[in-house]
């Protein structure tokens, strides 16, 4: 993960990484159906960098709460 100037934490390698763990994972499978993708060796990749994405995004939107909130209490969002 790489932090900007601002809260927001950008997501462009970990959608990169994911894209080709995927593929990976589909060069493992025949038919591409959901139960082969979960036998396939390289799932396990798949799932740990879809949840270091899921940290990304809930970075990026816990950062955009904090800053909506501090923008309420001092009075400068409107209502």
């Amino acid at each position: 993960m790489r932090y900007g100037s601002s809260w927001t934490v950008t997501s462009e390698r970990p959608l990169r990484q994911l894209g080709a763990a995927l593929g990976t994972a589909e060069a493992e499978t025949s038919h591409e159906t959901d139960a082969e993708y979960l036998r396939a060796d390289s799932w396990p990749q798949v799932v740990a960098i879809a949840g270091r994405l899921a940290q990304v995004m809930i970075a990026n939107d816990l950062g955009e709460l904090l800053a909506l909130h501090e923008a309420r209490v001092a009075g400068e969002a409107p209502q």
